[in-house]
């Protein structure tokens, strides 16, 4: 630092040899080690005084404080004692009643005289012409029972996924092609935006071969999709799926691919 100080001298004598020296930038180069030492020990000192201060204020605090402990009066509720003589608790009518008697086989009164005529009487020899049948006089009308119905459902019209024979389109795949190329309009708003791709469409084939349920389960959207469903229900009848030999709905999905000439 001492060393630095002639130096620095040197080159301010010589900067401001011609110059007035009373100018302002003369006097602060002069003076810039000194307030840059006084700034040094100022920043320290604040900064000391800063962490020192919550410090004193913190144990001052804890030194000064003064425990308060509320000693509150507490009053205890008196609480009645409970009657020593219980309600006496009614008892149940089975328990009031008398057990009850074993039954015991009484011997019949065996009366003389002849039996009236007026009672039903149907002897031992008759229950055995009829095979211990009673005879039910029948003359009043039978009550009607409603039978109820047994909703029957045919195996065509249960819906499948995959059979032993998926449907096809009559002519074969490349028939089908033909009349997807002969028929598609390609939206216009698909050519201006330049949209093409492959719209995936959902459908039934009954088990007569027509189409039916079409919508559209996968789309590229600028027109395309309505029609791809549009061309779907143009569609001719297909040849109808088979399983175990007989005629049944199928559930298809077919792709249509949209895509611009170059």
């Amino acid at each position: 630092m001492k060393n630095q100080e002639p130096i620095t001298a040197q080159m301010d004598e010589i900067v401001f040899e011609y110059r007035n020296k009373n100018y302002g930038a003369y006097i602060l180069r002069k003076m810039y080690n000194k307030q840059i030492v006084r700034a040094l020990f100022l920043s320290s000192a604040v900064m000391i005084a800063g962490l020192a201060y919550p410090l004193v204020l913190s144990y001052n605090a804890t030194k000064g404080a003064i425990h308060i402990i509320d000693k509150g009066e507490v009053e205890l509720m008196k609480l009645k004692k409970p009657p020593v003589d219980l309600p006496e608790i009614p008892k149940t009518q089975q328990q009031n009643s008398e057990i009850p008697k074993r039954l015991v086989f009484v011997a019949p009164n065996i009366v003389e005289g002849e039996v009236p005529d007026d009672v039903d009487i149907f002897n031992m020899d008759d229950r055995n012409k009829y095979n211990n049948f009673v005879p039910v006089d029948v003359s009043e009308e039978p009550v009607a029972v409603k039978k109820e119905e047994v909703i029957e459902i045919k195996a065509e019209e249960i819906l499948q996924i995959f059979v032993e024979e998926m449907p096809s389109y009559r002519g074969g795949d490349a028939e089908r092609q033909k009349f997807l190329a002969d028929n598609i309009k390609y939206p216009p708003q698909a050519i201006e935006t330049g949209i093409q791709g492959t719209v995936y469409v959902q459908f039934i084939v009954d088990s007569k071969g027509n189409i039916t349920d079409v919508k559209m389960l996968r789309g590229i959207g600028g027109g395309c999709d309505d029609e791809a469903v549009r061309i779907v229900k143009m569609m001719p009848q297909w040849n109808p799926g088979k399983q175990n030999g007989k005629m049944v709905r199928v559930l298809f999905t077919m792709p249509v691919v949209f895509k611009l000439q170059s």
